[in-house]
């Protein structure tokens, strides 16, 4: 799975390249305090924080269709409400990298050309 839906970012943002930049400017300004958050529930065994802060996250991420990052969070998600503590530990692990690729590829700026194709077919 692409770390980025290129056609389902184009469809959310309407072809709006500096309103995706701007979602991951602040995804990313969040991204540490986010992290922390959830490591914190992992150590406590809080099933509610882990719960609620691994949504927190991935509702930021579905903004930017992070589809695979958003599953990961989604199953971390359930491990909260769930009390598997176990799962969530080696579901974190993977969070991290899907994350890291997220913003590979964001940097990457291949995601343009998707928004212009996106614009294209608008304006037609």
């Amino acid at each position: 799975m692409d770390p980025i839906n290129l056609a389902k970012a184009s469809r959310l943002m309407d072809g709006d390249s500096q309103l995706y930049r701007d979602l991951y400017s602040l995804i990313e300004k969040t991204l540490s305090e986010r992290y922390q958050k959830i490591e914190t529930a992992l150590e406590a065994a809080s099933r509610e924080d882990l719960e609620m802060y691994a949504h927190q996250l991935k509702g930021a991420l579905r903004n930017v269709a992070a589809d695979f990052a958003c599953h990961l969070l989604e199953t971390l998600e359930r491990c909260g409400t769930d009390g598997n503590f176990e799962l969530a530990r080696s579901t974190y692990a993977q969070v991290k990298p899907a994350v890291e690729s997220l913003f590979v590829e964001f940097r990457s700026a291949q995601w343009e050309q998707a928004f212009q194709e996106y614009r294209n077919q608008a304006a037609t």
